[in-house]
């Protein structure tokens, strides 16, 4: 006899599809990104896959600004929602609490939500909130980014919730844009996914939040050795050129050669650079 809530994971696991925003002051309206300033409301679909019914499961919902390693201490609560749910049912759960998104490193920011019983399915005893691992919560981490013909930039924090100092890789990969056809419904009514997979040059890590575009030098996609102090963060920003088409990056946190974090970014051009 079991209860075994689940908010299943994206591929990679910080693309959840099953955590999702309605922009907007009717919650039953169609997903899209958040907007600054504007309300929005949460969902997650949840499950349970376990032999026993579970009555007032406990569903709970954050964002985060665009930040690798973020914890339950450091991300930000918006509101608790309950469900009921038999034996192998499924139900998208809503939370009740509107949210309205802030302004924070370029107005991208992070949704994440996980379900438990108290008694019947509690969440492990730990701050992080371990996702790729804990069947409880789910995480979506992507941000569009418009790129000029001068390139593109994204400032992000990578964040060390622990006590003691902590040494990081910092990775960032271009992966297929085929594999967000699952978000695509997430992302509005009217957003087009470009078909032409583009080409990402010059890609790499600045310390600038604000860099600039055409400065010349060395960058490289791939950060060795971070030290981050303990309760600590660290601001960098990636920056790179998109020749045609759309790009998908991913940037991950590793400790140890274990990804602890991630974000993804499309990159597509304005429409300027579209005409």
């Amino acid at each position: 006899m079991s209860v075994t809530l689940e908010i299943e994971d994206g591929n990679p696991w910080y693309l959840s599809p099953n955590v999702w925003v309605v922009p907007g002051d009717d919650p039953e309206g169609p997903p899209g990104l958040p907007i600054v300033g504007i309300n929005a409301y949460l969902w997650a679909r949840v499950r349970n896959t376990g032999n026993t019914k579970v009555e007032n499961a406990t569903v709970r919902y954050y964002w985060a600004n665009p930040s690798v390693g973020f914890d339950r201490t450091t991300a930000n609560a918006i509101g608790t929602s309950f469900v009921t749910l038999d034996p192998g049912q499924t139900g998208d759960v809503l939370c009740l609490t509107p949210w309205t998104p802030v302004y924070v490193n370029q107005g991208h920011e992070c949704i994440l939500a996980e379900a438990f019983h108290p008694t019947a399915d509690p969440l492990p005893a730990v701050a992080a909130f371990n996702v790729p691992t804990d069947r409880h919560v789910a995480q979506r981490n992507l941000s569009v980014v418009m790129a000029s013909a001068k390139g593109f930039h994204f400032a992000f924090e990578i964040h060390n919730p622990g006590r003691k100092e902590k040494v990081f890789a910092i990775n960032a990969t271009q992966g297929k844009i085929e594999s967000l056809r699952k978000l695509l419904p997430l992302l509005g009514r009217n957003f087009k996914l470009p078909a032409k997979q583009g080409k990402v040059t010059r890609l790499g890590f600045v310390s600038a939040m604000c860099p600039d575009l055409e400065e010349g030098g060395q960058r490289s996609p791939r950060i060795k050795s971070l030290k981050v102090k303990p309760n600590g963060r660290a601001g960098y920003s990636l920056v790179g050129t998109l020749d045609g088409g759309a790009a998908l990056i991913h940037v991950e946190q590793l400790e140890q050669e274990r990804v602890v974090g991630g974000l993804s970014l499309l990159i597509i051009h304005t429409k300027e650079e579209r005409k």
